[in-house]
């Protein structure tokens, strides 16, 4: 079965961050292709700074997230991000008003409710979540106003925001950058943090929706504390002594490994 460009450039990732370094003709086979698709697979991630193109191969590359793309962030950690989206389905009930804002975890979220809910009302600034959305004929979908967001294919700004606080939604799927016991949800965001700030405001129920990369981790704008948040969804093995930590907070966080 020939695999999508997508497929391809994920394997090409986990096997160079396993690896380290490997051939054109390694990545090849690996993927079942021609060198020549992979060359250009290799050229492409590499002006995503996803990996280091090198003479006849390539080198893993990690480079920082706020430098990359959403097109390019959505590519990782996608099989994680997946099963944190299926768990909302303990959260989440047909004929209810759900926030979503930016980011490639509430994209694949979006995706989940499309396929498996029948009526929904989806509040959203993501442009990619507008279109998954609309996919399905028994969702209604509200578009706020405002500036385009270029690099995270999202809208800004404050008519945006205005907007934003004419509705109330029953649930938030918030995707962040960071979540911290010390300084709560982060993210590096600069131009979508009064829109978080506003789907705060009018949401009932707020549920983090994040992978085990970025529990502890501290980005540099904050966006609110622990106590104004509900649940967090995340991945891995959680130590029972930082659950209680969360839960002392104020936070229900759970593991969809556990």
């Amino acid at each position: 079965m020939k695999l999508l460009q997508d497929e391809r450039f994920l394997n090409i990732i986990e096997y160079l961050k396993e690896h380290q370094t490997a051939t054109l003709a390694e990545l090849a086979e690996y993927n079942g292709v021609s060198v020549d698709t992979t060359r250009r697979d290799i050229e492409k991630l590499d002006k995503d700074k996803m990996v280091k193109k090198v003479r006849g191969g390539a080198t893993y590359h990690q480079a920082d997230i706020t430098t990359q793309r959403t097109s390019v962030r959505e590519i990782l950690n996608e099989t994680e991000k997946k099963k944190i989206a299926a768990a909302l389905k303990d959260y989440i009930s047909d004929g209810q008003v759900i926030a979503i804002n930016s980011g490639t975890t509430c994209a694949l979220a979006a995706r989940f409710l499309a396929e498996h809910y029948y009526r929904l009302t989806i509040l959203t600034n993501n442009l990619e979540v507008m279109k998954i959305a609309s996919e399905n004929d028994g969702f209604n979908v509200i578009v706020p106003g405002g500036l385009l967001d270029i690099k995270e294919d999202a809208i800004y700004g404050e008519q945006c925001e205005k907007d934003i606080l004419e509705y109330n939604a029953d649930k938030l799927i918030l995707g962040v950058h960071g979540v911290s016991l010390e300084k709560g949800v982060t993210d590096f965001r600069f131009k979508q943090k009064e829109v978080v700030q506003a789907m705060l405001k009018i949401s009932g129920e707020r549920i983090v929706v994040a992978d085990s990369g970025k529990l502890g981790k501290v980005s540099c704008v904050n966006i609110c504390g622990l106590n104004e948040i509900d649940h967090i969804i995340t991945n891995g093995i959680l130590e029972p002594s930082l659950k209680e930590k969360y839960r002392q907070a104020g936070v229900n966080i759970r593991s969809v490994d556990e």
